[in-house]
């Protein structure tokens, strides 16, 4: 039972107005936030009105799992809780302002793209920390000329270091030469004309030194242009995409565009400028109070340390303005004991210059045994990783039931560290560099997922075909994939069909068959559990409606109907009035006596399809709808495929797209006559295509593609299809992961059963015992956005002992915390001398390392490092963030029986 202090009292209490929470780490800030919400909705303030976001995935969790548990998921529907990314894309998808079959990309992909214009190899770019930098850079600088083109304030641009002194020089040579102003719009035309400027600069006007210098700046502004360009046309997005193309369409301030009247917002100071405004534009204005009205901001100056992400110090600063007069400030510790709190506290008034009445205090003062905060000095750096070893083995052994974290500044250290206790046989959980999850071997097991539940998923499939080995590279699977769907086709028609495709199939039936179109009206989305309301269908022959052929029946049902779709008064309750209702039985015999002979189809078809399965095998359990009707076809897929790059295949958005007849109306038999029209105009599409479709299979080296892809795939695609409905998403990932291993395709992954267990305990909880067809649809986007850090804390980690950067265990908590090789080129970094913000952000690393400890701290570091090239012995001195810390601190004496 939560009993919040006075000041977190004051904080759940804060219903009105802007206010802004500073929270060191430990003072209870994630039950204060599930406590508002419960008390908003006790006041009148509806979930759908509630916007909750944090800075990372594992925090939107964290938060959404407390709140369940006081208040229960199935309440919380409607209630928004995720990161500013997640929010934009679920903005920009759901209102049709990206094309519905767009892909979002990561980096690996954004090294691929424009590897494809340098000529390099896409993977020994990512092996290569220089040319990774680079790739970045000219990423980067595609954002910025984007928000130039858009007239987004100076203040809100990402990444204006992308065009650094050196570019700003050249672009002003140009200028000159050329006789133009230097402005933004001259910019903006040398960023969509390299080429023309590249040529000019290679004849008179410019010298050879600056010729140099803008050929280069040239050079990364075509590649720039060039990725922008190939993103577009493949319908692409990155991650600064979305909040970039989500603050163009908020700006417009239409309005459907969301409000927020209630909001809170944590780990506000790691967020940067533009996702600052973006979250403004959905959530109150100070100018426009409304009842209810409130947002509140969270953060902790101490611990922003993301940068290098666009984060700014000073986003608190305008936050301070904005809630003066209610600023609060978390002053009780319910985490740390005061002899830690004590080394924080101190630290932050003395290195971090924090106000000393704002910091948090405790009255937990356990009885100590004197290895509580302790500095570890080891000779060289060699040494220190057996030390850190043989201290994590120490406390494993004397506190078997307590966690134990190696907190390193590079991920370098952090895989020597481990390499360490394994040689010790310390089992251990990993978290720096390369994630798991960004693996060669899980995004391929993802990708599996992804097309089993979108078909049409541009990017799962270029990285399922080279995971697969059909391809060598991401570069040749995508031109692969695309190319199919430039032809209406995809890779599931060779592993479907033998020398045909999906469109070919449907065109050949609508022209020579009886075409059963028809659609159902349910209870609610549940295919196993929920009840058909009514079956509507209508019957095509050689492209013609069969006379007479208009079916329709109501059924009877004992569950509940809901009253509303979304926002519309559902119109089958009325409509079930002015009908017979039949007995399930009767109305379902009537029906697969209606279309026995046809072949079915609908719009969504895989959810009519199923749910007419599972109410037959309820109420006629003699009758096998897939002996009858082996294959359907749906008008969803087919939209997809022949009217590619609308923002929405719904029914009714194809109706108007399309200037088609019809009506959506939520009526089966409306439906009907609706879908009948969409499939009229998919008939034609295909008979358009179908040649080019056949001259594509006809070519030889598609053919040998394709012979590999049926080989180290087919069998396991149909095997996964036809799991979907009768196993969970755990087993369907682990029969196609033992299939690949044990084929040869794919390396062994250590993490996987860790991997399955999280998934089966945190991510589908009570939903683990259902079936993966349900599962997919309720958890994949989060499946697709998983870290390593987020399983860390979760019932499905065993391992005590862990190994992380700093960065990556901001958020974490152990009970005895070793900070490995604290001196004082690491701590503040080198580079950052001569540079007060990175030397202040450095020090606020130490303290977000510091800070993670429940119990115990140990400070470690190398005394000395061999100079390589005198090869002499250097001092190395202890970081001088620890000066006013010293007197806390005792030293331990390592041995070799440490």
């Amino acid at each position: 039972m939560f009993h919040p202090d006075t000041f977190q009292q004051e904080v759940i209490d804060a219903q009105s107005g802007f206010h802004l929470v500073l929270a060191s780490p430990g003072c209870g800030k994630t039950q204060i936030l599930s406590e508002r919400i419960h008390r908003a909705h006790a006041a009148g303030v509806p979930y759908r009105d509630m916007l909750c976001l944090t800075f990372t995935n594992r925090a939107a969790r964290g938060m959404r799992d407390r709140i369940g548990q006081t208040i229960g998921q199935d309440e919380i529907g409607e209630l928004f809780i995720g990161n500013v990314h997640r929010f934009c894309a679920k903005y920009l998808f759901d209102n049709g302002f990206v094309a519905a079959d767009s892909s979002i990309i990561d980096d690996e992909d954004v090294i691929s793209i424009i590897a494809r214009y340098t000529g390099e190899d896409e993977l020994a770019v990512a092996q290569n920390t220089r040319r990774r930098r680079e790739y970045s850079t000219v990423m980067q600088l595609s954002h910025l000329m984007y928000q130039i083109a858009q007239d987004h304030p100076r203040a809100l641009r990402a990444h204006p270091e992308s065009l650094d002194g050196n570019d700003i020089e050249a672009m002003k040579v140009i200028c000159r030469v050329q006789k133009m102003e230097f402005t933004a719009q001259t910019m903006l035309d040398v960023y969509r004309h390299a080429d023309f400027y590249r040529d000019a600069a290679r004849n008179v006007g410019y010298d050879v030194g600056e010729r140099q210098a803008i050929l280069a700046l040239l050079r990364k502004l075509e590649l720039a242009c060039r990725y922008e360009e190939y993103k577009r046309e493949n319908r692409l997005l990155d991650f600064e995409d979305l909040l970039m193309m989500a603050y163009d369409e908020l700006m417009k301030d239409n309005e459907a565009n969301p409000h927020y009247p209630w909001m809170q917002v944590d780990e506000v100071q790691d967020l940067n400028p533009l996702q600052l405004a973006i979250v403004d534009l959905v959530g109150p204005r100070p100018e426009r109070p409304e009842p209810h009205g409130c947002a509140l901001y969270l953060g902790d100056s101490q611990q922003a340390i993301f940068s290098f992400m666009g984060a700014k110090l000073s986003t608190l600063d305008v936050l301070r303005q904005r809630c003066r007069g209610h600023i609060h400030s978390l002053q009780v510790n319910h985490r740390s004991p005061k002899y830690l709190l004590d080394v924080f506290n101190t630290y932050a008034e003395e290195i971090l210059h924090i106000d000393a009445s704002l910091l948090p205090k405790t009255d937990y003062e356990p009885v100590t045994i004197g290895n509580e905060l302790q500095i570890a000095p080891s000779t060289v750096i060699e040494t220190e990783y057996l030390d850190a070893a043989q201290i994590v083995a120490r406390l494993s052994h004397d506190f078997p039931d307590q966690t134990t974290a190696v907190i390193v500044n590079a991920n370098r250290d952090a895989d020597l560290v481990s390499q360490a206790l394994l040689e010790q046989h310390l089992p251990h959980f990993k978290v720096s560099g390369d994630d798991i999850f960004s693996s060669f071997e899980v995004k391929t097991l993802l990708s599996h997922l992804n097309v089993l539940a979108t078909e049409t998923n541009f990017l799962a499939w270029t990285r399922l075909l080279r995971g697969l080995r059909v391809f060598e590279s991401n570069t040749s699977a995508r031109n692969f994939v695309r190319s199919l769907l430039n032809r209406a086709m995809l890779p599931s028609d060779f592993l479907l069909f033998d020398n045909a495709t999906y469109v070919q199939r449907f065109a050949e039936a609508y022209g020579r068959q009886t075409v059963v179109i028809f659609d159902t009206e349910t209870t609610g989305l549940d295919i196993f559990h929920d009840d058909i309301l009514q079956i509507a269908a209508v019957k095509v022959r050689g492209g013609r409606v069969v006379d007479g052929s208009a079916f329709s029946v109501y059924l009877q049902t004992d569950r509940e109907i809901p009253r509303m779709l979304g926002d519309v008064v559902n119109p089958i309750v009325e409509e079930r009035q002015r009908h017979e209702l039949l007995s399930p039985a009767e109305a379902l015999r009537r029906f697969v006596e209606y279309a026995e002979g046809g072949v079915l189809l609908g719009h969504n078809a895989d959810y009519d399809y199923h749910i007419l399965d599972y109410n037959l095998r309820r109420h006629l359990p003699d009758y096998r709808l897939a002996e009858h009707h082996p294959a359907y076809f749906d008008s969803l897929k087919l939209a997809r495929l022949l009217a590619p790059g609308l923002p929405s295949y719904k029914l009714k958005y194809l109706l108007q797209a399309l200037h088609l007849e019809g009506e959506n109306s939520h009526l089966a038999d409306a439906d009907v006559n609706a879908t009948r029209s969409l499939v009229e105009y998919c008939h034609r599409k295909a008979m358009e295509v179908i040649p080019a479709q056949q001259a594509f299979m006809a070519e030889k080296r598609v053919a040998t593609r394709v012979e590999v892809l049926r080989k180290h795939y087919r069998e396991r695609y149909l095997a996964a299809r036809g799991q979907l409905y009768t196993a969970g998403v755990t087993e369907v990932l682990r029969s196609f992961y033992d299939g690949m291993v044990a084929e040869g395709l794919m390396n062994e992954v250590g993490k996987l059963p860790l991997i399955l267990r999280y998934v089966e305990r945190d991510l589908l909880g009570e939903e683990r015992d259902g079936m993966a067809v349900t599962q997919l649809a309720g958890h994949l986007v989060e499946m697709n956005t998983l870290k390593e850090a987020d399983l860390c804390g979760s019932s499905a980690v065993t391992e005590r002992v862990f190994v992380s950067t700093v960065h990556k265990a901001k958020g974490l908590e152990f009970d005895n915390v070793l900070i490995f090789d604290a001196i004082e080129d690491r701590y503040p970094n080198y580079f950052s001398k001569g540079n007060p913000q990175s030397m202040a952000e450095d020090a606020r690393k130490f303290y977000v390392a510091m800070t993670r400890a429940k119990r115990r701290l140990v400070v470690m570091q190398s005394t000395v490092r061999m100079d390589y090239r005198t090869h002499q012995p250097v001092e190395r001195r202890l970081t001088p963030f620890m000066r006013p810390l010293l007197k806390y601190f005792s030293y331990l004496q390592l041995s070799t029986d440490v």
